[in-house]
C-alpha cells in the first residue's frame, strides 16, 4: 500500500505540468482546444487531490518513496497538512485557470500566460507534498523562478520590473536561508526525510536546533512579505489579476506552510518562536493600519494579506498551529474570491448609490454591543469546553473575535439606527461566533499528529499576546471614532504618512535596488 499510496499524490503536480505543455501555442493553435485541454489537466488535479485525501482516510500519514536506493529522493510526504493544501491548491488553480481564459481572451500570449500559470501550480503542489529536504528545495526555488515569469508577463511595465526585481532578490535571500536550514537538519539529524526530522526534534533528546530553527524562519517572513520586506506584494498588481489572486490566495502562504511543515524543529527554540510573535504582530498591525487608508481596491487587498500573514506567523509564534492551518485556507478562499470579483466592484458601488457618511458611535452603542459581543464569546467557550487552561491561544485570540462582533453590531446601526438590522447583525455574530469554535475544535482534531498540540503559553507569550490584543483593539476603536478625528490638522497629517506606509517601502527601495544593479535585462523572462 505505502508503494501505490505513492502514484495519485505524484500525479498531482505531473497534471499541472500536463496542463502547460499541452496549452504550448503552435502553427495550428486554437483557444477553444487548449481552453479544454488545460481545463481537463487542471480537473484532473482536483480528483487527483480527493483521492489522495481518501488514501490518508483509510490508512494513515506515511511518506511512500520508490524502491532503490534513489527513492528516498522522490519521497512524498501523505498526511494531514499535506492533503488538505493539496485539495486547496487544486481548487484555487482550476478556478484561476479558468478565469484566466476569459480575462486573457484574444491576447496573443494567452497560451503562454496558462503554461506559466500551470508550471507554478505544479511547483506549489510538488512543495507540499514534498517528504525530503531536497526534493522540498527544488520545489521552493522552482515555485519562485516560475512565479517570475508571471510578474514579468509585461515586462514593457516598468513597475512591472521594479516588482520583479525586488521580489527576485528577496527570494534569492529566502532560498538562501532554507538551503542553510536543510543543511543545518541534515548534518544534526542525519536524515533528509521530513517526518523522521519532525520525529527527532519531538524527542528532546538534547539536540540543539536553534540555528535550523532560525533559518527556517527567515525564509518564511520572506516568502509571507513581513514587515519591512512587504513591499513587493503592494506593487505586483501590474501583472495581469489571476496572478494576484494565485500569489495572495497560494503562493504566499508558502511561508506559513514552511513554519507548519517543521513546526516540530521551531517549537524546540523560544527565540524563533519569539521572533514569529513579534514580527507577524507587529506585521499584522501595520498592514490593518495601512489597510484603511487606501484608495485602491487591490492595494488595500494587498496590504490585507500583509495583515493575514502576520496574524498567520502570530499564530505559528504563540504555537496555535492548527489555528494557524484553519487560517491559511480561509484566507486562501477569501482571498481568491476578492482578486477575482474586484474587477465587479465598481460597478457594484454605482449599483448602490453613493454612500452617506456615517454617524457618530454613541457610548450607548458601544456598551450594548460589547455586552452582546462579550456573552456571545463566553457563551461559546464554555459550551465548547475550550478554556485558557486547555487551550489559551484560541481562547486568547478569541478576543479579537469579541473585536470583530462588536464592529459588525456598531456599523448595523450606524447608518440607519434600524432595530431590524441590528437583530440581523446580532444573528450573524452568533453564527460567526458558533462556527470559530467548531471550526477551531475540528481543525485541532483534523491536524492531530501533523503538527505539535498547543500547549501552555511561556510567560514572555502571554505578555505580548496581550499586548497584541490591546492593539487590535485600538485599532478597531480608531475604525469607530474617525469621522470625529478626520476633522484634525493633525490627523489628517498623519493619514497621509499613514498612506504612505510611513515611507518603508521607498527607503527599502533606495536602500537594496540599486545595489541589485540598474540593468532590468537579467530579470526578464
Amino acid at each position: 500500500m505505502p508503494l501505490l499510496a505513492i502514484l495519485p499524490p505524484a500525479l498531482i503536480p505531473m497534471m499541472w505540468l500536463i496542463g502547460g505543455i499541452v496549452t504550448r501555442q503552435g502553427p495550428d493553435y486554437r483557444q477553444p482546444a487548449m481552453r479544454q485541454r488545460s481545463l481537463c489537466c487542471a480537473f484532473s488535479a482536483l480528483l487527483l487531490s480527493l483521492l489522495a485525501v481518501g488514501i490518508l482516510i483509510a490508512t494513515e500519514a506515511t511518506t511512500p518513496t520508490l524502491p532503490g536506493e534513489a527513492g528516498q529522493f522522490l519521497s512524498l510526504r501523505l498526511d494531514a497538512i499535506s492533503t488538505t493544501m493539496t485539495v486547496l491548491i487544486s481548487f484555487v488553480g482550476l478556478v484561476v485557470v479558468r478565469f484566466s481564459h476569459n480575462y486573457l481572451a484574444g491576447d496573443p500570449r494567452q497560451a503562454e500566460f496558462i503554461r506559466y500559470l500551470c508550471q507554478t501550480l505544479a511547483a506549489v503542489s510538488l512543495l507540499v507534498l514534498a517528504g525530503n529536504l531536497i526534493l522540498l528545495l527544488i520545489a521552493w526555488v522552482g515555485m519562485s523562478l516560475s512565479l517570475h515569469r508571471l510578474l514579468l508577463f509585461y515586462p514593457e511595465r516598468p513597475l512591472a520590473r521594479l516588482a520583479a526585481k525586488k521580489k527576485f532578490w528577496l527570494a534569492r535571500l529566502g532560498d538562501a536561508a532554507l538551503g542553510m536550514a536543510c543543511l543545518q537538519l541534515y548534518q544534526r539529524t542525519g536524515t533528509i526525510d521530513i517526518a523522521e526530522i519532525a520525529t527527532i526534534a519531538s524527542e528532546n533528546n538534547g539536540l540543539s536546533l536553534v540555528a535550523p530553527a532560525l533559518l527556517l524562519v527567515t525564509a518564511a517572513l520572506l516568502k509571507s512579505a513581513q514587515f519591512p520586506t512587504h513591499g513587493w506584494i503592494t506593487e505586483v498588481m501590474e501583472a495581469p489579476t489571476p496572478v494576484s489572486a494565485l500569489l495572495h490566495a497560494g503562493i504566499v502562504n508558502a511561508g506559513g506552510f514552511l513554519i507548519l511543515r517543521f513546526s516540530g524543529v521551531v517549537v524546540s527554540s523560544e527565540l524563533a518562536l519569539y521572533v514569529l510573535l513579534l514580527v507577524g504582530g507587529v506585521t499584522a498591525l501595520f498592514g490593518s493600519l495601512v489597510m484603511m487608508t487606501q484608495r485602491s481596491i487591490k492595494s488595500a487587498l494587498a496590504y490585507s494579506t500583509i495583515a493575514q500573514m502576520g496574524f498567520m506567523l502570530l499564530q505559528c509564534g504563540l504555537g496555535a498551529f492548527s489555528s494557524a492551518m484553519l487560517h491559511i485556507v480561509a484566507h486562501s478562499l477569501y482571498k481568491a474570491h476578492a482578486f477575482l470579483a474586484s474587477g465587479s466592484i465598481v460597478d457594484a458601488a454605482r449599483g448602490n448609490g453613493f454612500q452617506t457618511r456615517a454617524a457618530e458611535v454613541r457610548p450607548v452603542a458601544v456598551a450594548i454591543s460589547l455586552i452582546i459581543a462579550g456573552g456571545l464569546f463566553i457563551g461559546g467557550s464554555h459550551l465548547s469546553g475550550l478554556t485558557l487552561d486547555t487551550k489559551p491561544t484560541i481562547v486568547g485570540l478569541g478576543a479579537i473575535l469579541v473585536f470583530a462582533t462588536m464592529h459588525l453590531l456598531i456599523q448595523s446601526n450606524r447608518q440607519t439606527r434600524s432595530l431590524v438590522l441590528f437583530a440581523k447583525a446580532g444573528l450573524t455574530a452568533s453564527v460567526v461566533s458558533g462556527l470559530y469554535f467548531m471550526l477551531q475544535i475540528g481543525a485541532a482534531q483534523i491536524f492531530e499528529g501533523a503538527v505539535p498540540s498547543e500547549g501552555q503559553l511561556l510567560p514572555l507569550q502571554f505578555l505580548l499576546m496581550l499586548l497584541m490584543l490591546v492593539t487590535f483593539g485600538a485599532v478597531i476603536a480608531l475604525q469607530w471614532f474617525l469621522p470625529s478625528a478626520q476633522a484634525s490638522d493633525r490627523w489628517r497629517a498623519f493619514w497621509v504618512h499613514l498612506a504612505n506606509g510611513f515611507y518603508v517601502n521607498q527607503i527599502i527601495n533606495h536602500l537594496v535596488l540599486p545595489q541589485a544593479g540598474d540593468s532590468d535585462s537579467r530579470y526578464r523572462a
